[in-house]
């Protein structure tokens, strides 16, 4: 048990802090809209970091409902919260999966994957709530809305102006 909590908490920590920081390198790699090669390698490794932490989440959230149903700790598998972390993982390995076959449009994908990893690392934190599913997931896409317009402001904000 104690191997799977470490493995979540680590994949947790690398999938927030590389997304984190691949919104923080893009936007700043970007501001003359050009990405070098340079630029790029950085990118590359961030998203790869990113990938291994969903990976690891993956693999120890299996590991949980595995374990929770060996052991009839059945009472989790009904919490609001619970269901909404494990869609919000969901919508984490949909989002890479279609950001990486270019069908998501970039700035969609990053806010939403930007906030789902904080989304998930929050569910983690506070275990149960007294919302409800409906209500965990209201809350998460009114956020996905609000970090992808914080996201567009940031990126207006910090874009050098085109030369003519």
């Amino acid at each position: 048990m104690e191997l799977l909590v470490i493995m979540h908490v680590i994949g947790t920590v690398l999938g927030v802090g590389a997304a984190t920081f691949a919104e923080i390198y893009y936007t700043r790699f970007n501001s003359d809209d050009i990405v070098n090669d340079e630029e790029r390698k950085v990118l590359a490794v961030t998203y790869t970091v990113m990938r291994t932490g969903l990976f690891l989440l993956v693999i120890s959230g299996f590991g949980f409902l595995l374990y929770f149903r060996l052991t009839e700790h059945v009472g989790i598998l009904t919490s609001p919260s619970f269901w909404a972390k494990m869609t919000v993982v969901a919508v984490l390995v949909g989002n890479a999966i279609l950001l990486q076959a270019r069908i998501m449009p970039f700035a969609v994908g990053a806010a939403v994957s930007l906030t789902s990893w904080y989304a998930a690392l929050v569910l983690g934190v506070i275990g149960k709530t007294s919302a409800s599913y409906f209500e965990i997931l209201t809350y998460y896409a009114i956020a996905i809305v609000l970090v992808g317009l914080g996201l567009r402001w940031i990126r207006a904000r910090t874009h050098a102006p085109r030369k003519v």
